[in-house]
């Protein structure tokens, strides 16, 4: 079985053949959050799920036989209350956390012994990233976010400059989103390795189940790659405005609005 290199994807049909696919028990719908449920925002703190993706969301995780799991760059804990859906598994952190519904948090056991290297990360960036006007620097436990969608893009090469330096000082990995830094233990762990992960436990990728995988971001493509080499039948979607993206992904939809049209009609063919 071979890789999926990012090639042109179609825009996801709803119906036929595709429902198909999805009609296995248990249905496992994974949903990236920032992008994907929720617009992008300036800021992450004010990034909010319209209401109408939140029901459509809450609806399937009521079903039966459906399982709800959010895979977000967010801590698992702010991906839960950005959604606030109840039945909902929560993989956090790129892939670096996994919480139940009932809470049960679980770290990998890779990424466990860095948290006190992101802390002195945080520690370090924080008196050089400060005076930059619009830059964030979010500690989430397990990994460092540096947002700068609202700073000078002329600054852009000090606050990288920064993060290179504190990242080869303390061994660790750095990797970019949507206008994001990401500042990571260097694992081989990722979105990729917890859907496939999780997706074997809730038993979307055994025999009778299906999965779908819906994400806009770079991270994302991990899941995306590790989905389509390991798990055929499972259905991949990239959310970009792009009409053309480079993705591992088999389908794309265009906006959150998309996708909670698409988590509509997944509803009604789960009556």
């Amino acid at each position: 079985m071979t890789a999926h290199p990012p090639t042109t994807a179609p825009l996801l049909p709803i119906g036929e053949p595709v429902a198909e696919r999805l009609d296995g028990n248990p249905l496992v719908v994974m949903l990236d959050v920032d992008g994907t449920l929720a617009p992008i925002a300036p800021r992450p703190d004010v990034a909010e799920v319209p209401t109408e993706t939140r029901r459509a969301v809450a609806a399937l995780a009521a079903r039966d036989r459906v399982r709800i799991a959010l895979v977000s760059g967010r801590a698992a804990a702010d991906a839960r209350r950005m959604v606030s859906v109840a039945n909902a598994w929560v993989i956090g952190n790129h892939g670096y956390e996994t919480v139940s519904p009932e809470g049960e948090s679980l770290v990998d056991p890779q990424v466990a012994s860095y948290r006190s290297v992101i802390s002195q990360a945080a520690r370090r960036l924080a008196p050089r990233l400060a005076p930059v006007r619009g830059v964030i620097l979010e500690d989430k436990g397990w990994t460092l976010s540096i947002h700068y969608r609202l700073a000078d893009p002329g600054m852009l090469p000090r606050v990288r400059e920064a993060i290179e330096e504190a990242v080869r000082a303390l061994g660790l990995r750095l990797t970019e989103g949507k206008m994001v830094f990401e500042v990571r233990p260097p694992t081989r762990v990722d979105k990729g390795t917890a859907v496939l992960t999780l997706g074997l436990k809730l038993g979307g990728l055994g025999n009778g189940g299906s999965l779908v995988f819906v994400g806009d971001d770079q991270t994302d493509e991990d899941a995306f790659r590790a989905l389509r080499l390991r798990a055929r039948s499972a259905v991949t979607v990239r959310v970009t405005t792009d009409p053309a993206p480079a993705t591992a992904a088999e389908f794309t939809l265009r906006d959150p609005p998309e996708v909670q049209s698409f988590l509509e009609w997944l509803l009604t063919t789960r009556q």
